[in-house]
């Protein structure tokens, strides 16, 4: 059973997991898209690995549905509220 899991997917799941301490403790509410985007890849990649083991076609849809897709629009929406309030000078950061 865990000999289905790939070696690449679990590596890079834990790294996904490191990467979520800074993005929880440097959380600030201007940054709270960002924050979710990476939160959404996370499942993915959560998925991509119990994929393996059960629900295949399940966990492939929320892989990519969600961590792929979903994490897609929520960084869009990131990056267009970040742009806008560069723009109008309401964030000086």
């Amino acid at each position: 059973m865990l000999a289905d899991l790939s070696p690449l997917e679990v590596t890079a799941l834990a790294v996904a997991l490191v990467g979520l301490i800074p993005v929880i403790t440097q959380y600030r509410d201007e940054t709270k898209l960002f924050a979710a985007g990476y939160v959404l890849l996370v499942v993915g990649m959560v998925a991509t690995n119990l994929e393996a083991l059960f629900l295949g076609s399940v966990l492939n849809f929320v892989e990519h549905a969600v961590g792929i897709g979903l994490a897609g629009v929520t960084f869009f929406a990131a990056a267009y509220v970040r742009r806008k309030n560069v723009i109008k000078g309401g964030d000086a950061s």
